[in-house]
């Protein structure tokens, strides 16, 4: 079998930016002054020229106000990507100036793609002959920026008591930790580098940083991505704080103009991902279609899509009443491989590039991690740093809920790829009659012999290529699903690629561990055959494929229903050879398997499970470094939960801003800290309880009972309004048949995550006011319920991660085999931010008051305990038996 080591970049389909075009160059502006040589500088590079016998040499050189080639220096001989490496130290504006030995000063192709490069890096381009006499601009040095720096003071007035905001917000109170953020972050923007800031619950956060980035933007027209974890937050910046923010800013210079001398407002877009829009002329085509692609008759679902896209200005998943079948939603999803771009007759009037037209026109882009990410990896695919991509081209970028920036950045810098993703790319081309190629064929079927001839090829290559490699699927996964046999039942089964540890003489390894891991798969001769069999079958259907799209392109210009499915097969071309890509890294990773933890996992129950193969760097630093912190001008890191005990020590080393990791950049940032604390009195409205004798967490049966009696027992001296955070939905299942069962749901409403879309459960709880909510991961963060309806918070675990989740385990291998104390270094501070997150949840403004208690009694019982304690707000802490402790918060709570 081949050992060539694949790249996770060829994995990637269905983005946009991965078609990337050299930038076409600028036209000089109306009324440009010529460029032209000092004769000093020509002189020196004739010099130069014939030191080098007449053959090519390539220069930079700086340009004046008065567009004067001055101080050439000769960097490179006819080595172009020489040229590129020493520009990216140039200063903007200057000029790469190399001879034709020809005389011919006409630009090569190779020369124009130089010239694009160089462009990027704020350089222009020019060609001369061997006597320096005459001089071709290929393209024109753009004039250095000029940046407006922000000013610190007059940001800070703004929310400073008489401020523009005290006068705008009837509930305004003066926040000094919001004033600190605000100066913090504009010195990195007018500096430069990177600033981790943990703002404690209450600081006003969000305009702390929104107000230098709105700023900046206005004064510098310069583009600022902030990036959220979660969907609330989002809305709430997009229709929320930033037009407060807009307001603010008109309010304190309303004369204020643009570059151009136009009156210029600040603008900004919330962007989704492309997938969750629908394609009108996919739509339209999927109506006409539906026999030829539906197995089952779709017509109800199709017409009711038409209905509300003649109604919705959204066009996305969000605004739908009722999402449709996955079917359905794959086949008129806006797709960047099936896009006629502008030639598509409902370009102007399209969902997704109406609402990239406005992320293009915004300076402010409101996005998720996923989403930023995503566009990092096609940057890093396609080496695209200055143009769109998923994104337009940013230079600034507000990380806003960073402490989960590593576990985004992980599942969008491997691959991933599942049983039933493969089973629909195939279904889509072809199943029982139906799919894209019987459209093909009936689209075809007017034109004569070339129709004949592709319903010929269809029929005798295209579909038999499509059921060999379902085939083959079948196979390979009657081969691989019983390796995930021996996983861990119940919320996800999964085993790691490794190789198993080694036995250590009188260690009593917990059997759970060693299910979890199982070595190279393609290690059984019938696996290794089974995967060389379907990665054979998919690159045959790769090339049919490609075959009959070249045929199609050859012919005569096709009908807008054939052009649409041309589009339908390259996409179908492009998420075949993701798959063996995808398939190859996971199984078959060559001299990458260190750097990658490689995993199955078995997804959902029943008719639903759905085996998932899976990559992702086990190192996440240094492709952080390369992609992001090496390359934006400003990167802010903000959340409530960035240190544990009071250092970003953990957080830097994990996102590759650690001291040691940046000295491996030739240019490395300047990173700031700053600690912002919340203006809450949490001596004086919470209070942390931990009963000492209840069930160890081992026990889990029993620890669930001991829950739904403290549940219970919290009830009634709260009158309900309660949170109860898992780790475990088996624990939160089991507690809620506990509540239900002794009564507790007839006297409080019980909100239990997974009955109920998350949205729905929350607007419940906070409607109602006395309701109990039990949430697992996904509740521990990005939940704002302030004031009443949320009085009190019970955690039942302490939340360290599962250590045999795969990415989990590799990265504790990691750390061991450097010497580490995984435990202490890795497993420890993610529980303490993780705690510090579930804590946060209850006291969110300054009238809140409430006790949480935690079932887990190791925080005061081990040793580690004091360093998750010190990483909680200055609550008062009560320990002792639960009856005790019971009686403390009922007295808590009386009036």
């Amino acid at each position: 079998m081949s050992r060539t080591a694949p790249d996770p970049a060829d994995a990637l389909a269905g983005l946009d930016g991965l078609d990337t075009e050299a930038s076409a160059p600028p036209r000089p502006r109306p009324g440009e002054v010529e460029l032209r040589l000092a004769p000093e500088a020509a002189e020196r590079m004739r010099a130069e020229i014939a030191r080098a016998g007449g053959r090519e040499v390539c220069f930079l050189a700086s340009v004046t106000p008065e567009r004067v080639v001055v101080d050439p220096r000769a960097v490179a001989r006819g080595n172009h990507a020489a040229v590129l490496a020493a520009a990216r130290d140039e200063p903007e504006g200057g000029v790469m100036i190399h001879n034709h030995p020809s005389g011919v000063l006409e630009p090569s192709d190779a020369d124009l793609g130089v010239a694009s490069h160089l462009w990027d890096e704020g350089l222009g381009t020019a060609i001369t002959d061997n006597a320096v006499s005459r001089l071709y601009v290929v393209v024109e040095p753009p004039r250095p920026r000029v940046r407006t720096p922000l000013d610190p003071d007059g940001l800070e007035a703004l929310v400073a008591p008489g401020g523009a905001l005290s006068g705008r917000h009837g509930g305004y109170e003066d926040r000094p930790g919001q004033r600190e953020m605000i100066r913090a972050v504009a010195e990195r923007y007018n500096d430069g580098g990177v600033l981790l800031v943990e703002a404690g619950t209450g600081t006003g956060k969000s305009l702390a940083y929104l107000l230098p980035a709105a700023r900046w933007a206005l004064d510098n027209d310069e583009r600022t991505v902030v990036s959220t974890a979660t969907i609330n937050l989002q809305s709430q910046l997009a229709e929320k704080d930033l037009p407060l923010v807009a307001r603010l800013l008109e309010g304190e210079d309303a004369s204020r103009e643009s570059l151009t001398g136009e009156d210029r407002g600040l603008t900004w877009a919330l962007v989704k991902g492309r997938g969750n829009y629908i394609s009108i002329r996919r739509l339209d085509l999927a109506r006409l279609g539906a026999p030829e692609l539906f197995e089952d008759d779709r017509s109800r679902e199709l017409e009711a899509l038409r209905e509300w896209v003649q109604t919705t200005d959204d066009g996305s998943l969000a605004d739908l009443p009722e999402v449709p079948s996955p079917e359905v939603w794959d086949e008129v999803r806006s797709d960047p491989d099936i896009c006629l771009r502008s030639r598509c007759p409902h370009f102007q009037e399209c969902f997704y590039q109406r609402s990239r037209r406005r992320a293009a026109q915004a300076r402010i882009l409101v996005v998720n991690h996923h989403l930023l990410f995503t566009d990092l990896a096609v940057r890093r695919a396609t080496g695209n740093w200055t143009q769109s991509a998923v994104l337009p081209a940013w230079g600034r970028v507000v990380l806003d809920e960073a402490h989960n920036v590593e576990d985004a950045a992980t599942s969008h810098m491997g691959v991933e790829v599942t049983r039933s993703g493969l089973y629909r790319t195939l279904s889509r081309l072809d199943r029982r009659g139906k799919g894209v190629l019987s459209a093909i064929q009936d689209e075809v079927k007017t034109l004569g012999d070339f129709g004949a001839e592709m319903r010929r090829r269809i029929e005798e290559r295209g579909r038999p290529a499509v059921d060999e490699v379902r085939v083959a699927l079948d196979l390979f996964f009657d081969e691989v699903e019983p390796l995930v046999g021996g996983a861990r039942p119940g919320e996800g089964e999964a085993v790691r690629i490794a190789a198993p540890p080694p036995e250590v003489p009188g260690e009593v390894r917990s059997p759970m561990l060693r299910e979890q891991v199982i070595d190279e798969p393609v290690a059984r001769p019938e696996v290794a055959e089974r995967l060389r069999s379907l990665l054979d079958r998919l690159q045959r259907l790769e090339r049919e494929l490609g075959h009959l799209r070249r045929r199609i392109e050859d012919h005569d210009e096709p009908s807008a229903g054939l052009e649409g499915r041309l589009l339908d097969l390259r996409s179908a071309e492009r998420r075949t050879s993701a798959a063996q890509v995808a398939l190859k890294l996971v199984l078959e990773p060559g001299d990458r398997a260190d750097e990658y933890v490689r995993w199955l996992e078995m997804r959902g129950r029943g008719r639903r499970r759905n085996l998932a193969l899976s990559a992702a760097p086990i190192e996440l630093g240094p492709v952080l470094r390369e992609a992001l912190w090496a390359r934006a001008d400003t990167a802010v890191l903000s959340s409530a939960t960035l240190t544990t005990r009071g250092r970003f020590d953990f957080l830097r080393g994990r996102l590759g801003l650690d001291p040691a990791g940046l000295a491996d950049l030739e240019h490395p940032p300047e990173v700031a800290e700053a600690v912002v604390a919340s203006p809450f009195d949490f001596s004086t409205q919470a209070m942390l309880v931990v009963p000492t004798d209840l069930p160890p967490v081992a026990d889990t049966g029993a620890l669930d009972r001991a829950t739904a009696r403290v549940v219970d027992r919290l009830a009634r001296h709260t009158g309900g309004g309660i949170f109860v955070l898992f780790t475990s939905y088996r624990s939160l299942r089991s507690v809620a048949d506990l509540l239900r069962a002794g009564g507790v749901d007839r006297s409080w409403p019980l909100f239990v995550h997974g009955e109920e879309d998350r949205g729905r459960l929350l607007r419940g709880f906070v409607e109602h006011g006395d309701g109990i909510l039990l949430g697992t991961a996904s509740f521990w963060e990005g939940v704002d319920v302030p004031g009443d309806p949320l009085r009190a918070l019970v955690i039942q675990k302490l939340p360290f991660r599962v250590p045999s989740e795969p990415v989990t385990a590799a990265r504790v291998e990691a750390l061991e085999a450097k010497g580490a104390n995984a435990f202490w270094d890795y497993m420890l501070p993610l529980a303490a931010l993780r705690l510090k997150q579930g804590f946060g949840r209850l006291v969110r403004n300054r009238d809140d008051r409430g006790a949480v208690i935690l079932m887990d009694d190791r925080i005061i019982r081990k040793r580690y305990g004091r360093y998750l304690r010190d990483s909680l707000p200055d609550a008062p802490l009560r320990k002792g038996p639960w009856a005790e402790m019971d009686g403390l918060v009922r007295r808590f709570y009386e009036p």
